[in-house]
């Protein structure tokens, strides 16, 4: 008699350990759950500065683009002067002509994005990114895995180089402007 309450008992043990043991398991999926959104987030917020910068970008193209139709007519409207007069160069264009780009509306991926987590994590890194430091610096401030921390570093130098352009541009176009002026009076 005592041998079948012995192996009721271990059975019951048996039970109550698998119910710990299940109980741990969807504790730790609760907290796989919370890392993995912790980390889309970040993802997300890693898509959403790429998409901006590379709004921003198309816009700078666009205006660069602009610009040097606005030089390019000016140069053109002085009587007496040719173009790729005085050893100038002429510029390829930064994009395809219109004709060439496929036409996409940007609002048709714009539901597809999450909004922009505010974070002050991302946004000291950006201001040390800003300042040229290298990723493993802004890394090891700010806390962001090195790899975030070579996006925002190269996000922050591409746009540091789109702005250099656009002064290049704009300084070009107002010295091209000066000289047509210049050659319409003499």
């Amino acid at each position: 008699m005592w041998l079948h309450d012995i192996s009721q008992i271990a059975l019951a043990g048996a039970v109550a350990m698998l119910g710990v043991v299940i109980l741990l398991e969807l504790r730790s999926f609760q907290r796989l759950r919370r890392s993995v959104d912790i980390n889309l987030g970040r993802v997300f917020e890693q898509l959403e500065m790429l998409r901006a910068e590379s709004r921003q970008m198309l816009e700078a193209q666009e205006k660069a683009l602009a610009q040097q139709a606005a030089a390019r007519a000016a140069a053109l409207s002085v009587p007496g002067r040719r173009a790729g007069a005085r050893g100038e160069m002429l510029e390829r264009p930064l994009a395809s002509p219109e004709s060439e780009r496929p036409i996409i509306d940007p609002t048709a991926v714009d539901f597809l994005v999450a909004p922009p987590i505010v974070s002050p994590a991302y946004e000291n890194a950006g201001a040390l990114a800003a300042q040229g430091l290298a990723p493993a610096q802004i890394a090891a401030r700010s806390g962001l895995p090195a790899g975030e921390a070579r996006l925002l570093a190269s996000l922050a130098a591409a746009r540091a180089r789109r702005e250099q352009a656009a002064e290049a541009a704009a300084t070009a176009t107002a010295t091209a402007t000066a000289e047509a002026a210049d050659s319409a009076k003499g």
